[in-house]
């Protein structure tokens, strides 16, 4: 057989399979019947830090579905989820009532537990008297503690105490400290606070550098008025 046509052959062999026959086609594969919905994200502690942090939008206990979801998570120990299940359960108009019971030891179990946004809303609930009897003392004590964990909102909860002499004796040193480190958590209000006073030495020694390092922080924070404040600074 000549060597041209012995070439030819094996080549088509390997185009072929040597003769095999072709597998059949597989048969398409029942539909899998849908997954549950997931239940509703709770709140990551990474986006939580240094960014403003309310306690907002209450949920009143009236989403049922979301509850159930966020408290069987935090029966599992995911703070996150106890968080989140003390922001749905939080029920401002009733302060005494089952909800805000179950709010606070959803909070606590958060806080205890070392996730710094709870213990924010733990402040609110004490300083509200949400669930617990009223106590500003322990309220602020745990604004400090949030503020450590760098809950930019417990820190201006703080500084604002501090600023006005509310729940504590009025103390403008340590107001200024506790807006600087909300500032540095990026809470804009800190930054031009803090800024305002070094600026202008409103009791504190006058430090125009430190001033333009505040509001340049706020500035980057998408704060128009503080980068206009850290331009006229020279």
């Amino acid at each position: 057989m000549p060597l041209r046509f012995l070439l030819l052959f094996s080549a088509a062999a390997l185009q072929i399979g040597c003769g095999a026959d072709p597998s059949p086609p597989s048969a398409p594969s029942p539909s899998a019947p849908p997954l549950p919905a997931p239940p509703p994200p709770a709140p990551e502690a990474a986006s939580e830090k240094g960014r403003m942090v309310f306690i907002h939008g209450a949920g009143n206990g009236k989403d049922a579905g979301e509850i159930t979801a966020h408290e069987a998570g935090c029966q599992k120990n995911e703070l996150a989820s106890c968080h989140a299940l003390g922001l749905a359960l939080m029920t401002p108009k009733d302060k005494e009532g089952d909800n805000n019971k179950r709010a606070f030891a959803a909070f606590e179990k958060g806080c205890q537990g070392g996730y710094a946004p709870s213990c924010n809303g733990l402040g609110v609930m004490y300083i509200q008297g949400m669930g617990v009897p009223r106590d500003v003392g322990r309220a602020m004590e745990l604004y400090k503690k949030a503020c450590e964990g760098e809950v930019s909102t417990a820190c201006l909860h703080v500084a604002m105490a501090y600023e006005e002499g509310r729940h504590v004796t009025a103390d403008w040193p340590a107001a200024i400290r506790f807006y600087e480190s909300a500032c540095a958590q990026g809470a804009t209000q800190g930054c031009n606070t803090a800024a305002k006073a070094f600026a202008e030495g409103d009791r504190v020694a006058r430090d125009p550098e430190k001033a333009r390092k505040l509001y340049d922080r706020g500035c980057q924070e998408g704060d128009e008025d503080a980068c206009k404040e850290r331009d006229k600074i020279k």
